[in-house]
């Protein structure tokens, strides 16, 4: 059975104290110091990331910023190269018409130029014919030169008449 000594008891209780005395002497100061330079580590790696955290707030925002101003920048440079597009176009559409007047006017030119040479031939076949006609009628031999020297000269006043 278990018995009880008083110098058992008072050795053990000796012996304990001795054992913390040294425990605190050598073991726990050196713990106690591991221990706080833990914490003030973990305080620090805290601080460390809250800082971190702050910056990379920071740059966000900031490339928030940027990239809105680089979308706004897209936008501007759309928005002119959509105006210099449709100033050229219009350029282009002016200078077409351009062109086609031109063209218009010319070929109406043209067509001007081919009717007088038109009429003009006409008339001379109208007075070789008128001539041919006559000169049946005279029954008399036609004179070149003469006579075309008349017909054009009642062109001219037929043509003044009408």
């Amino acid at each position: 059975m278990l018995e009880f000594h008083l110098s058992n008891i008072l050795f053990t209780i000796i012996n304990l104290l001795v054992l913390y005395a040294f425990l605190r002497k050598f073991l726990f100061g050196r713990v106690n110091a591991v221990l706080e330079a833990r914490a003030a580590l973990v305080k620090e790696q805290i601080s460390s990331a809250e800082e971190n955290n702050r910056q990379a707030v920071e740059l966000k925002t900031q490339y928030e910023a940027k990239l809105t101003d680089a979308r706004q920048e897209a936008a501007k440079l759309m928005a002119d190269a959509q105006n210099r597009a449709q100033r050229a176009y219009e350029g282009k559409l002016a200078q077409a018409e351009s062109d086609a007047k031109q063209v218009r006017t010319q070929a109406e030119a043209q067509i001007a130029a081919e009717r007088m040479a038109m009429l003009r031939d006409a008339r001379n076949e109208v007075a070789s014919l008128a001539l041919l006609a006559a000169a049946k009628v005279a029954e008399r031999a036609v004179d070149e030169a003469g006579d075309q020297a008349m017909v054009d000269e009642f062109l001219t006043e037929v043509g003044e008449q009408t």
